[in-house]
């Protein structure tokens, strides 16, 4: 076949007859075919100049970069530091775990010989002589323990604060002040979580594991209870009775000097002016005599059992 075709080739020209004729097709005939193998070849060489998906489904690889292809991973990582955010922590801040027990647990006096005393101060009511104590315990370089209840709370925000940001130890003193020997068990527990909430909404950390009965008045009952919402009860080895309108300044004093030993719990109120008085010569006594204040927080770290 490859020698006729060349021979219609070779005798295309000279072709003239009904035999010429049929030469002149076959090499019309091979024209065509090498047209149309042409034509093929180009349009595969053309194919592969297509991007992918114009014309073609082929898949197209290329050693050129995609010009605006960019891939962003829904999560991204970078190098870089990420910025730094300071958040201060509040004053008062929760200790170490407390294993208490199921029947409860007091402390009336520090558990230690050194020469330690810590300074308690009860709020219910009357925020007015707040900053003077505040202001003596700076001066003194002392620290002091607040207890608050939520009523307190809820209606001198101020002075939370004011407590908070001098890095004094908070506890809870209770709701609204009640006997606790007098309620149930159901009205204990709101008491104690409703002023922990309360300390929480200014920003005060948790106050547990610090409490106070209110009046002091307690029994095996409602010790058990507040145990297991997970507090330790702080009684008083000293009670200055600073909360009396007639007791004086020099009286408060005394009965902190006369009954003074390491580890005791000093009770004063923080409504009482006379205590607002006194404190800034009481802390120069006790510094006289060797001794140095503790925050109950402090305490439950250094001699906590």
């Amino acid at each position: 076949m490859a020698a006729n075709i060349g021979h219609r080739y070779d005798g295309y020209a000279q072709s003239t007859g009904p035999e010429g004729m049929t030469g002149s097709v076959g090499v019309m005939t091979a024209v065509a075919l090498g047209l149309t193998v042409l034509v093929v070849l180009t349009l595969v060489a053309g194919c592969a100049l297509l991007p992918a998906g114009v014309g073609t489904s082929a898949t197209v690889t290329s050693d050129l970069p995609y010009a605006t292809t960019t891939s962003i991973a829904p999560t991204t990582t970078s190098s870089l530091p990420p910025a730094t955010v300071t958040t201060a922590p509040p004053a008062t801040t929760t200790t170490k775990t407390v294993a208490i027990p199921k029947e409860g647990k007091e402390y009336a006096i520090l558990p230690t010989d050194d020469k330690v005393v810590a300074l308690t101060f009860d709020a219910a009511y009357d925020p007015e002589p707040l900053n003077g104590i505040l202001a003596a315990l700076k001066a003194g370089n002392a620290k002091g323990t607040f207890f608050l209840t939520g009523e307190f709370v809820r209606d001198f925000p101020d002075s939370v604060r004011a407590i908070r940001a001098a890095g004094h130890a908070i506890g809870n003193h209770s709701w609204s002040h009640p006997d606790f020997v007098n309620e149930n068990q159901e009205e204990i527990r709101s008491q104690l979580r409703r002023t922990a909430a309360a300390l929480e909404e200014l920003g005060v950390a948790d106050p547990r594991p610090l409490f106070r009965f209110p009046y002091g008045s307690r029994n095996a009952r409602t010790l058990e209870v507040v145990a297991a919402e997970g507090y330790l009860s702080y009684f008083w080895t000293i009670d200055t009775l600073d909360w009396k309108e007639d007791r004086t300044s020099e009286q408060v004093r005394a009965s902190v000097l006369d009954r003074l030993r390491p580890g005791a719990i000093v009770l004063m109120h923080v409504g009482s002016r006379q205590t607002e008085s006194v404190l800034p010569q009481l802390l120069e006594d006790l510094a006289d005599r060797g001794y140095k204040t503790i925050g109950l927080r402090e305490a439950l770290e250094a001699y906590g059992t």
